[in-house]
């Protein structure tokens, strides 16, 4: 035990998970994108257009493969990446990026790196 009052307590900087928080929220309101849709986004952007097999996807991000599944879907259905069957191994998915998909995470990374240049204000 101490004999300082929490209140009293120099005031500690807003968590790196706070920031995260405040990410999140800033990249759902202004662009309908989680987080985690931004960090997939993100990696294909990574691959300038070239496709990118499900299976790296999901290790790269270290998601199960339901999950990951789960998030591909609701971003196809926006319009922001494309799913397809590899021509000589049909068992193969391979993942690209549209041109919607690489504006809309043009315009969310711009959001997140002016979200974390202001820093933890609300």
């Amino acid at each position: 035990m101490t004999d300082r009052d929490p209140v009293d307590a120099a005031p500690q900087p807003p968590s790196a998970l706070y920031n995260l928080a405040l990410l999140q929220g800033e990249l759902l309101a202004r662009h309908r994108l989680s987080l985690y849709d931004c960090l997939i986004l993100g990696a294909l952007d990574a691959a300038d257009g070239r496709a990118v097999p499900l299976v790296r996807l999901t290790a790269f991000l270290r998601e199960s493969a339901t999950r990951m599944a789960s998030h591909l879907k609701s971003l196809e259905a926006a319009g922001l990446i494309e799913r397809h069957r590899r021509d000589r191994d049909h068992r193969r998915v391979e993942v690209t990026l549209t041109a919607a998909g690489r504006a809309a995470f043009t315009d969310a990374e711009k959001a997140a790196q002016d979200r974390l240049r202001r820093g933890p204000v609300p």
